[in-house]
Parts: structure tokens; C-alpha cells; sequence
């Protein structure tokens, strides 16, 4: 089910609703792979809900890919391919935004939060390399994976500051490439938990577990002075640091039920953590 909780115009509505994705003929997706088993399954059973601002981001990504698929091509480079392969009874479906010169890449249209560190976001190095198992099944060489990031936050103001900040809104990431074999157990690993009749409810991992911290504030500072994992040393730089200095319990939460997750008014694990929070405060 589809809300407006803002009362967007109908175009923007319809934009959002005519979504053009589909797997293919296929079983199930790199992307669906990839996602917790049990969230995919209970989408079989309960109707997502979503607004229509939710889904703008997705809505710029693809526009983003539209634009990408002007570009002149190289000779022997494709774009916006998809290809399948069997694995474990289940045929299996991904799709690339560009093969060229021998390297995978895939569009983004993401957070600066997503290339601030100096390691690949696990779900991307995951998705290029099955998309380069799946490459490879189908007769491509593959030599590379590369991710082109598009930063929809981007602030030049910040990059004039900073110089570890992006200095322009266009970042490529590089992916490491994983062997064939890590990459094909990791494949049918995958299948093997999305085809189990009563998959695992999601870990404190697939959930986006933002672990509980305690902030070291000082009065008329809005930002933390320092974060700490534990009570004690927080306290302790808190009397340490003097007077105007005091301590902040940020309780932990599980970001994907929280926001990104379309089926949580119907998931049970979500429903009670909620219910045990509420009787906690």
C-alpha cells in the first residue's frame, strides 16, 4: 500500500507508483539475495507499506540510470543488462548499469555517509560480486567492479573545508573482487537461506543494530563532546571534564525496522521489541 502523508501532486504520485523494475523471469534477484530471508518472506504475505516521499530517493536513482543511458558507448560495453543462471533449482537474475574495458559498474545515488569510510559498504561488495558470478556463468570477463557513487547531500561548503571530504559529487569505488569459488559458495549460501521454508528472523546485522552509546555533552553544545560505549567512562570524563559537562544515554535501535523497513507493522520481532521499549519507558 502506497500513503501520501503529504498530499503530493498525482504526477509525483504516479511517477513514484510506475516503478518499471522487475527481476525478469527469474526466482529471485542479486538484490533480493542479498536482503534478509525472513523480510523477504514475510513480503509474501503481508502488503508493504510505504509513502510516497519514502520513495523518492529510489525515484532520483532512476532517473539518474536514465540519464547514464545516453551516453556513447565502447564498442563491446553494454548497459542496463541483465543475467541469469541456475543455482539449486532456483534461477537467479542480476542486473548491470555498465560493462566497459572488462570492469562491472554499478550506479548509485547515495549518502556521503556511504563512501565516508575507507572500506567498500558490505552490501555492495556482496551485489558486485555475485553480479560478476553471475558475468562470468554467462561467458563475460570480468577484470573489475566499480561502484559510481552519486552524492545526493553533497556540500561544496564542506569540501572548501575539508579535505578528506568528497571534493566534488561524484565518487567512483572501487570493489574488491572476490575468487570464483568464495564468490559461488557465497551464491548458493544465499539461495540455500531464501529457500528455507521457515527462514531465521533477522540478526542485530540485517536489522542495522545501532548500538546503545553515551554522549559526553556540554551545556550549550548541541553535538557530543566525545561518544562512549560504556556508562562508567563516560561518567568518569564527564567529572573529569567539570562543571557545564554531563552525560547523554542514546539508546541503541535497529535503523532498518525503524525506517527501511515496508513490512515492519506486520513483523513480530519488530512488534514486540517495540511493545517491551514502550513497557521499558
Amino acid at each position: 500500500m502506497l500513503t501520501n502523508k503529504l498530499n503530493l501532486p498525482l504526477a509525483v504520485v504516479q511517477a513514484v507508483t510506475n516503478d518499471p523494475y522487475t527481476r525478469g523471469d527469474s526466482d529471485i534477484s542479486v538484490t533480493q539475495l542479498i536482503s534478509p530471508p525472513y523480510q523477504r518472506r514475510l513480503r509474501q504475505t503481508v502488503e508493504p507499506v510505504e509513502d510516497v516521499a519514502e520513495r523518492l530517493f529510489s525515484l532520483y536513482g532512476q532517473l539518474a540510470h536514465g540519464l547514464l543511458e545516453r551516453a556513447g558507448l565502447k564498442v563491446g560495453s553494454n548497459v542496463e543488462t541483465r543475467l541469469f543462471t541456475e543455482v539449486s533449482g532456483w534461477k537467479v537474475s542480476g542486473q548491470y548499469d555498465l560493462y566497459e574495458d572488462k570492469i562491472l559498474y554499478d550506479y548509485k545515488f547515495t549518502s556521503f555517509w556511504s563512501v565516508k569510510g575507507s572500506e567498500a559498504k558490505k552490501e555492495w561488495v556482496q551485489q558486485l560480486n555475485l553480479l560478476r558470478y553471475l558475468a562470468v556463468r554467462n561467458d563475460m570477463d570480468v577484470k573489475g567492479l566499480k561502484i559510481i557513487a552519486l552524492l545526493r547531500d553533497h556540500s561544496m561548503t564542506q569540501a572548501k573545508r575539508d579535505a578528506d571530504y568528497p571534493q566534488l559529487p561524484i565518487v567512483t569505488v572501487d570493489i574488491p573482487m572476490w575468487d570464483m569459488e568464495q564468490a559461488e559458495d557465497y551464491m548458493y549460501e544465499r539461495v540455500a537461506l531464501h529457500q528455507n521454508a521457515e527462514p531465521t528472523p533477522c540478526n542485530d546485522e540485517e536489522r542495522w543494530l545501532q548500538p546503545s552509546v553515551y554522549a559526553l555533552k556540554k551545556d550549550g553544545r548541541k553535538t557530543a563532546v566525545k561518544l562512549y560505549d560504556i556508562k562508567e567512562e563516560a561518567d568518569a570524563a564527564a567529572e573529569a571534564a567539570g562543571k557545564g559537562h554531563f552525560v547523554e544515554h542514546r539508546p541503541g535501535e535497529y535503523r532498518r525496522c525503524a525506517d527501511y523497513c515496508n513490512v515492519a507493522h506486520e513483523c513480530p520481532i519488530w512488534q514486540n521489541h517495540r511493545q517491551q521499549a514502550l513497557e521499558a519507558f
